[in-house]
């Protein structure tokens, strides 16, 4: 249907070139064909269909096209001259100013059939008399206006249709470019949320499952020293078994197709904490002050980073307490602190701080600011405020 679209405007200029053509020769042929003018003008007749579809098929220099018109209008004109009294082969003009019109500037093909008008008045004029042949010529001349009309209306057709392929072709281009990126972020978003995965499994999970392991161990060479404290090593056994359930089930959460933020933020955070309290034994204060709705963007980040920030509450800091701020009206932020043991920046700055860099990663994929206050023995603050 494309293909046809684009070639009908061309193939209907030829078929009405041709028609107009068909119907000069043929009258030509009943009018003449007895006549002992007919081979001279079968001859004429031909050369300028030859020229004529030569000139459709060979590149068209700067130089060519006035040799080609100048040279077909003579051939028109002798055609008129010999066959005096039959004005029909006037008509080739009309098949000449549809050319012009699809070949040049649309101007400069007016001045050359403004030429063509001119010229074909004088052989009419010859053949039937100054009065009947500028009849004659203005008939003519009205046709070939009509043919150049329809022939200029199908060249801008052409144009408006192969400017809208283009146009078309560019958005398939930009929609091919924006699905490229589009999979290029997703992978990356992906190889990222491996990357997280992958740390806290070998910086949480591993480190408590070898714990584990020399728990046991310590146990079973208890048994035959001071059965007593084998109490001791289960005890703490089962502390680290319930610890890597916990974690287990948090990394399993993360990992839901079904994003918790997609009730809003402050749903996840309340089901979020619910299931820690139920985990584990840990308190958080949870405080939510307005509703301004966040992007879809903005809430997951956030909902991570909060995440995170509790999962360090929980491995790092020693404390049992932990506050939640929602500062979801302007100037939105949201704060997450504890009273624990807090941190030493020196031994971040040494490659310990993944966690603390993945929150600053996602806080600037969204542009917020994020801000961390830590000292030894003063607990953390982590506060992250829209820009």
């Amino acid at each position: 249907m494309k293909r046809f679209s684009g070639w009908a405007h061309i193939w209907v200029f030829y078929l009405t070139a041709a028609s107009l053509f068909g119907a000069i020769a043929l009258r030509m042929l009943v009018t003449y064909r007895d006549d002992p003018r007919f081979h001279s003008l079968l001859g004429l007749l031909g050369c300028w269909l030859l020229t004529s579809v030569t000139a459709t098929i060979i590149p068209r220099r700067r130089w060519y096209l006035p040799v080609y018109l100048i040279f077909q209008s003579i051939l028109i004109m002798a055609l008129l001259y010999l066959a005096k009294g039959e004005d029909y082969f006037a008509a080739l003009f009309g098949i000449l100013s549809m050319q012009i019109m699809q070949w040049i500037n649309p101007k400069a093909a007016a001045a050359w059939s403004g030429l063509f008008a001119v010229l074909m008045i004088f052989p009419l004029v010859y053949a039937y008399g100054f009065l009947d042949g500028i009849a004659f010529a203005f008939i003519y001349i009205f046709g070939s206006v009509l043919l150049a009309s329809y022939a200029l209306a199908m060249r801008r057709a052409r144009e408006a249709y192969e400017y809208n392929q283009s146009l078309m072709d560019r958005r398939q281009d930009a929609n091919r470019q924006l699905q490229e990126y589009s999979y290029q972020i997703q992978q990356l978003a992906a190889a990222r949320e491996r990357r997280h995965l992958a740390l806290e499994l070998h910086d949480s999970v591993t480190q408590t499952i070898f714990t584990m392991t020399l728990t046991t161990q310590s146990a079973l060479m208890l048994l035959d020293i001071d059965i007593k404290r084998v109490r001791e090593q289960l005890e703490r056994l089962n502390q680290l078994a319930q610890s890597s359930i916990a974690e287990m089930q948090a990394l399993i959460y993360e990992l839901n197709p079904n994003h918790p933020t997609s009730n809003g933020l402050a749903a996840a955070i309340r089901q979020h904490v619910d299931n820690l309290h139920r985990l584990g034994d840990l308190s958080i204060a949870l405080d939510i002050e307005g509703n301004a709705p966040l992007t879809p963007l903005e809430a997951r980040a956030l909902f991570r980073i909060v995440q995170e920030a509790l999962n360090n509450v929980i491995k790092h800091s020693g404390s049992t307490q932990a506050a939640i701020h929602l500062h979801l009206t302007e100037p939105l932020w949201v704060e997450i602190s504890d009273q624990g043991q807090g941190f030493d920046w020196g031994r971040i700055a040494n490659g310990n701080g993944v966690g603390l860099t993945g929150m600053r990663e996602r806080a600037a994929e969204i542009g917020w600011n994020l801000r961390i206050t830590a000292l030894p023995g003063s607990g953390v603050k982590i506060h992250i405020e829209k820009e």
